[in-house]
């Protein structure tokens, strides 16, 4: 299997560091630990400082604005539906206005869409510079994927399901379209162990996501190649919004293969570190 994805290194800065663990926390609405603090010493916080609102704002940006206070932190997750944006900060402490010192350590929590609880969809307008037909068809492709039951333009017969351009692909037989499982591939790709899912990444965006033309080529640095099955065909590239990504881990790329408006193919890429 090709490894286009293997880890090339990064340079790492306090704000990465801040984002990362806003990233990783796993913890419910009603309890779990938080993640270890973060704790950068500061020279930022001045004397009556005030806490700035983070609520409503993707991590990423989150992440960047107590790097740049210099304050620690705590992250972790807030399980939601549609109500929030899946990234997106929607309780903090000390909360907005309140006087921080250089000392505060500050409590975020993000929102996610757990899968198992709740898929959507989501309604919401459109994102990106690309709407019309391939803006349509994109948000039909996200509904059938947060659930199965409401159908896509799909073509007769099977349709290839695989990873960047096909070292690991199946056929999903029209029987079993709707079958979630007959979408996961069980493999190991970019630094994570599988099974992956086209599906379950879109269904997890909430709806949040912008539309491109063409493949996108995969963060930080793959090329944009089509699978050769679908060489030729339109491609309708849904990705995580560029306000979201601090590092290629957050960055994500479902692709579909038109066929007279008709989906032919998905590709799913996903970022390395």
């Amino acid at each position: 299997m090709r490894r286009r994805w293997i880890a090339v290194a990064v340079r790492v800065t306090v704000v990465t560091v801040v984002m990362v663990a806003g990233a990783c926390g796993e913890s419910s609405y009603e309890g779990g630990s938080p993640q270890t603090p973060s704790r950068v010493p500061s020279t930022s916080v001045s004397e009556g400082a005030r806490m700035p609102d983070l609520v409503g704002l993707d991590s990423a940006e989150a992440g960047r604005r107590l790097g740049e206070l210099g304050l620690g932190s705590t992250w972790d997750t807030v399980t939601v539906r549609c109500e929030a944006r899946p990234g997106s900060v929607v309780r903090q402490a000390p909360t907005a206005g309140a006087v921080i010192t250089a000392g505060t350590t500050v409590r975020v929590r993000t929102a996610r869409l757990d899968l198992d609880e709740f898929r959507g969809p989501c309604d919401l307008p459109e994102f990106g510079p690309v709407t019309g037909r391939d803006a349509a068809l994109a948000r039909l492709f996200y509904r059938f994927a947060a659930d199965p039951s409401l159908g896509a333009p799909f073509v007769d017969g099977p349709v290839w399901t695989g990873i960047e351009d096909g070292p690991v692909a199946t056929a999903v037989s029209e029987a079993r379209r709707a079958d979630l499982a007959a979408w996961r591939l069980d493999s190991e790709y970019a630094e994570r162990g599988g099974p992956f899912s086209a599906l379950d990444v879109a269904a997890a965006s909430g709806g949040y996501y912008e539309v491109g033309r063409g493949v996108a080529g995969t963060c930080p640095g793959g090329d944009g190649a089509a699978p050769p099955e679908l060489a030729g065909l339109r491609a309708i590239t849904l990705t995580v919004p560029g306000d979201s990504i601090d590092s290629c881990l957050s960055w994500w790329a479902v692709t579909l293969f038109v066929d007279h408006d008709l989906i032919r193919g998905v590709a799913l890429r996903l970022g390395s570190p």
